[in-house]
């Protein structure tokens, strides 16, 4: 791919916190630990282990608790004569004990002990059901693996990831084969939209008091000839200077953290993605818009173009629109239904 990750006209702005007078005793911008504990997805196959390294990484930002939720699938359908056959309720209360166990096992050789982090199974869809576990326990951020990415799993629209992603409210962290935790170093994708200013709020926190925060914003590559253009151009590049300093301002980062403020031209996803990789990022942060029903399905092309191709921790959070909406219709959980 041969593209230019920074427009020469453009600027890169850079504030240091290092050596300002806020106090230690400062508030932290972010969620307040209040809203709920930090929420595991695991069925206990896979990467268990980066799950609770970073899990344990940002809840110690967050001063969070920990919680783990499995979400056992029913058992298909079998065709029989004259219509399709149930399977026995026995089967999948089986089958939720026995992922119970596989996720408890996997958290004890994950973590090299009993990690004492509540485990719960529930039987359903993945999606709707990790978003209602997120919204009843009120998650302050759901974390789990960034799933498969292969293109059967893409066309029909079963990447787990991105249909929590579509439903859940909390903010979701989508972390790959590898992590650092706490990360150090985070690219936020800034619109300058309520999602995006609140994934940088949450970035912020996530990256701890010596980290850096880039504030990247992507201009759309559209070169045209006419004084009108170049014109709107200027004045385009004018008004980011003010956003960027209104934003620094309103983030009132921690002393310690460094925050750059980077402009870039081409296609988001595009240059989100090689950004983070040439500034050695171990988190990416995007906002998403989801107001309208295509809007929740598509999640937005840019937060799915991410997911898909992201190779480190993702960090997605929801405009408050979606988190203010109407309760999420979820079953009441009921204590002690996953079996033991």
């Amino acid at each position: 791919m041969n593209w230019q990750l920074q427009d020469p006209t453009e600027t890169i702005g850079h504030v240091d916190h290092s050596a300002g007078e806020s106090t230690s005793t400062a508030p932290r911008p972010g969620l307040s630990p209040s809203e709920g504990p930090v929420l595991v997805a695991t069925d206990g196959v896979g990467r268990v282990d980066t799950l609770c390294e970073a899990a344990r990484g940002v809840a110690m930002q967050l001063h969070a608790l920990i919680e783990v939720v499995g979400v056992c699938e029913p058992t298909p359908l079998s065709p029989g004569l004259g219509g399709d056959v149930l399977a026995p309720a026995e089967l999948d209360l089986e089958r939720q004990r026995v992922m119970q166990r596989d996720v408890q096992r996997a958290l004890s050789l994950a973590t090299r002990g009993d990690p004492a982090w509540p485990v719960n199974v529930r039987l359903g869809a993945p999606a709707d059901v990790l978003a209602c576990e997120a919204e009843q326990r009120r998650a302050s951020l759901l974390v789990m693996g960034i799933g498969r990415h292969d293109l059967l799993d893409r066309l029909l629209g079963t990447e787990t990831t991105l249909a929590t992603i579509r439903r859940v409210r909390a903010p979701v962290l989508a972390v790959g084969p590898s992590v650092s935790a706490p990360p150090r170093v985070a690219v936020v994708g800034l619109d300058f939209s309520t999602a995006s200013l609140r994934a940088a709020r949450l970035a912020l926190r996530l990256v701890g008091e010596q980290g850096r925060v880039a504030l990247v914003h992507v201009r759309p590559r559209f070169d045209h000839p006419s004084a009108d253009w170049r014109a709107w151009d200027q004045e385009y590049g004018r008004t980011l200077a003010r956003l960027f300093t209104n934003v620094v301002g309103e983030l009132a980062a921690p002393r310690g953290v460094t925050i750059d403020t980077v402009t870039l031209r081409g296609d988001p996803a595009t240059a989100l993605l090689a950004y983070a990789q040439q500034a050695g990022a171990d988190l990416l942060g995007i906002g998403t818009q989801r107001q309208s029903v295509l809007e929740r399905l598509l999640v937005g092309s840019v937060a799915t173009r991410v997911i898909r191709n992201a190779r480190i921790a993702t960090l997605v959070v929801p405009s408050p629109e979606v988190v203010s909406a109407a309760p999420l219709d979820c079953e009441p959980a009921r204590p002690g239904e996953t079996p033991t």
